[in-house]
């Protein structure tokens, strides 16, 4: 069996990793720590499949508020993923999706969540039931390492908003940006910096402003400057 995933949500930012256990929280449900990827989102960002399969769940599902999982085989060894915390659902039990469909909009249903997110888990099969429910996690594990982006949990300014990178867009772009920001913030830039003024658009002066970073971290300029925002 082989499992590949694409990310549930377009911008990525991880608000807690699988298996974090921030004071001991998760062991009023029997749990050695998250039992999932938390995503940031805003209310009604776009929730995609994250591979190919059938939809086994779609709607309510107790503390995690209105939720889906999509199965990928119902015979034999095989996985499901599971979304919770959502605002609605666009498909029905028994739908066949495929991997990138808009299956839902995120939000903050459920119990024991303090913010808009996207709880997203990962649980072998056996024949459609889950295996291993005592690991400690309900059988969920990590998703993590089956990303099929490398850079999968990096920002849009790290990963050049998308964009490819050449020879010549390296040598005749990124590196005179470089050398312009080390002098102008008395520092050597990160490649998220670097790439925010080569293929974002932006200005030098909003990587000295805080307050931006949340904005140009995940759009260009033209995008932020249409009304586009991050996380929705």
């Amino acid at each position: 069996m082989k499992i590949e995933l694409m990310t549930p949500v377009r911008d990525v930012m991880i608000n807690q990793k699988f298996g974090e256990n921030a004071l001991g929280w998760y062991k009023q449900w029997g749990l050695l720590g998250h039992n999932g990827i938390d995503f940031e989102t805003k209310t009604g960002c776009p929730v995609n499949a994250a591979h190919a399969g059938i939809v086994t769940v779609a709607g309510k599902d107790g503390d995690g508020g209105i939720a889906i999982e999509i199965l990928s085989e119902t015979q034999d060894d095989g996985f499901k993923t599971i979304y919770y915390h959502l605002q609605d659902v666009l498909v029905k039990v028994g739908d066949i999706v495929n991997m990138g469909k808009l299956i839902a909009h995120a939000d903050n249903t459920g119990k024991y969540t303090t913010g808009d997110h996207l709880h997203f888990g990962l649980k072998l099969t056996r024949d459609g039931q889950t295996v291993n429910k005592s690991n400690g996690y309900n059988g969920c594990i990590n998703p993590a390492p089956y990303f099929i982006d490398k850079d999968w949990d990096k920002s849009n300014a790290y990963k050049r908003y998308g964009r490819r990178r050449t020879w010549a867009s390296y040598m005749f772009n990124e590196v005179p940006v470089s050398i312009a920001l080390t002098k102008y913030l008395k520092r050597k830039p990160s490649f998220e910096e670097i790439n925010c003024c080569t293929y974002g658009g932006w200005e030098r002066e909003v990587l000295t402003n805080p307050a931006l970073a949340y904005n140009w971290k995940y759009l260009t300029k033209t995008q932020y400057l249409n009304g586009q925002q991050p996380f929705c």
